[in-house]
């Protein structure tokens, strides 16, 4: 699943140069989902260097404006996201070869990748106050790159192609699936906005003790429906056992925690068990094209059948679906 980057060492060396940043110790290429990423160790601190590599992970360089133009917007209201680190001429963006990206400061905490309760009602908090934060917030920097269910749907119909062709196990019982699941969904266009990660799953929210220390990797942000990114934390964070589990209690503890620093809407209310199903069926196409295009891993295949199969992802969340409902309703 996981690809080590090619840059070379003097490459980054190269890079780094550009930067007050002391002697350089170490150079660690560390092992992602896609961006060329590493580790620096200096006299002066670790840092995270991060370029967006070639093919679909690629991000133009008004896209890497963006996301830092939202990160300074983040941290100039106290909002715990990751520093970037300015170069030598006091601009951010890195630009080689036609691959773009930047330096921050390494955060050293880590991640609760098995939350209990407490941490759930904790970390919906905090993505209330984010949403209250960024909504009708849009930075001047376009994003390109969304993933909303229009784009989806659009992006459906190439994968269809792709994976008919493919090696794919049950592609076409996969395809089935998929489409009938995306043709029930809808959200209309008068749903709250704003700029959102799109990506809170547990691995990018760094804790120190009991607090969230740093919320990492706004590599998919954009501007879109704040359901739609609490759709995606919820599915990160109450989907346990290793995505064998769906938790009611997480599930609450997280609406409770969201609340109360910002009210979901009535309208909002009405589309939050969809905005779920939506982000399953968003990460199983993601991982399913992944596996054809990129990293050929029988895992990242399993888990997108997983996703839509009779006794996956989609059939456990309708299961659920008048409990989910339920405390949608309770919730004040």
């Amino acid at each position: 699943m996981l690809k080590k980057p090619v840059f070379s060492k003097k490459v980054v060396r190269k890079i780094l140069s550009d930067y007050n940043l002391g002697s350089i110790l170490e150079i660690k290429p560390l092992a992602t989902s896609g961006n060329i990423t590493f580790l620096i160790s200096a006299t002066k601190g670790k840092f995270i260097l991060r370029i967006c590599p070639e093919g679909e992970r690629w991000r133009s360089k008004k896209e890497i404006a963006s996301e830092l133009e939202f990160i300074d917007y983040l941290l100039k209201n106290k909002f715990p996201a990751p520093l970037p680190v300015s170069k030598k001429d006091n601009s951010c963006i890195i630009e080689w070869n036609n691959k773009f990206g930047y330096l921050r400061h390494y955060n050293e905490d880590i991640p609760h990748l098995m939350p209990i309760l407490n941490h759930v009602e904790i970390f919906g908090a905090l993505v209330g106050r984010f949403h209250k934060l960024t909504k009708g917030y849009k930075t001047k920097n376009k994003r390109d790159h969304i993933w909303d269910l229009g784009e989806t749907k659009k992006n459906f119909q190439k994968l269809k192609k792709i994976v008919l062709k493919s090696d794919f196990k049950n592609k076409s019982q996969f395809i089935k699936r998929a489409e009938e699941e995306l043709s029930k969904l809808h959200f209309p266009n008068n749903l709250p906005k704003g700029m959102i990660h799109e990506d809170l799953g547990r691995r990018h929210i760094l804790w120190k003790n009991d607090e969230i220390s740093c919320v990492i990797d706004f590599d998919r942000c954009y501007y879109g429906k704040l359901i739609l990114d609490l759709g995606q934390a919820i599915r990160g964070w109450c989907l346990t056992d290793n995505w064998k589990k769906w938790s009611n209690d997480n599930f609450k503890a997280l609406l409770k925690g969201y609340q109360s620093n910002r009210k979901i809407s009535a309208l909002e209310k009405r589309y939050l068990f969809d905005a779920v199903k939506f982000a399953i069926l968003e990460r199983g196409l993601s991982f399913c094209w992944r596996y054809i295009e990129i990293t050929n891993d029988r895992e990242d295949e399993k888990f997108a059948w997983y996703s839509v199969s009779e006794d996956g992802l989609i059939e456990m969340l309708n299961k659920n679906k008048q409990q989910i409902e339920n405390i949608i309703k309770r919730t004040t």
